[in-house]
């Protein structure tokens, strides 16, 4: 496996984990708290200060960030997608 591999992994994980213990944690302080929630979570993957272009060779730290972020932009952009979709179905 190589490092680029093992960030990507790392990355993807982290942002499963962030969005699980996001959702377990707007269960638990009920519906309301879910929309706060996703609105926190696409707040948090937005670039900020021009991080979005760290260079030709980004650090690990950074790479493994960069993962994270964009697992979670393609969740979000996923769930929203599906939402969408509902609604148009109906209930």
């Amino acid at each position: 496996m190589t490092d680029m591999a093992r960030q990507e992994i790392e990355g993807r994980l982290n942002a499963h984990r962030e969005i699980l213990v996001s959702l377990l944690s707007a269960a638990i302080n009920g519906p309301e708290a879910v929309s706060g929630m996703v609105r926190s979570l696409g707040e948090d993957v937005l670039p900020k200060d021009g991080a979005e272009d760290p260079g030709l060779t980004p650090s690990a730290g950074y790479a493994s960030g960069a993962e994270k972020a964009d697992e979670i932009r393609a969740i979000l952009s996923a769930a929203n997608d599906r939402a969408e979709a509902l609604r148009r179905i109906g209930p």
